[in-house]
């Protein structure tokens, strides 16, 4: 996902919408970052910076959305990040509940 936006990103015309295309940067760069952040942590604190990364792909979505609305984006190059970033998201979503589910299994063996 990251080195998909990242070559569309250098196809938009900055004048078209001032700021977005370092703001689509920002949020698709921070996907990689929160998940390598994590990682050095808890199960339960590597669990809380997937769902920032989460979050920040959710972000990229709406920048994707407004580049191909402005007309900064082709429909061709907004649907092959964003089938990259739902790909990317889906991984997130699976991987936080299998954390979330081994951190209850632990709570209840607990007892």
């Amino acid at each position: 996902m990251v080195e998909e936006v990242h070559r569309e990103s250098l196809l938009m015309p900055v004048e078209r919408v001032p700021g977005l295309r370092a703001q689509l940067l920002r949020a698709v760069d921070a996907v990689p970052a929160n998940i390598a952040e994590g990682a050095r942590g808890s199960r339960s604190q590597f669990a809380n910076f997937l769902r920032i990364a989460r979050g920040s792909a959710d972000e990229v979505a709406i920048h994707l959305q407004v580049a191909r609305r402005a007309g900064a984006m082709s429909e061709t190059a907004y649907w092959r990040c964003e089938n990259s970033r739902v790909v990317v998201c889906k991984m997130l979503s699976r991987l936080i509940r299998t954390l979330d589910e081994h951190a209850a299994h632990a709570v209840n063996d607990a007892y």
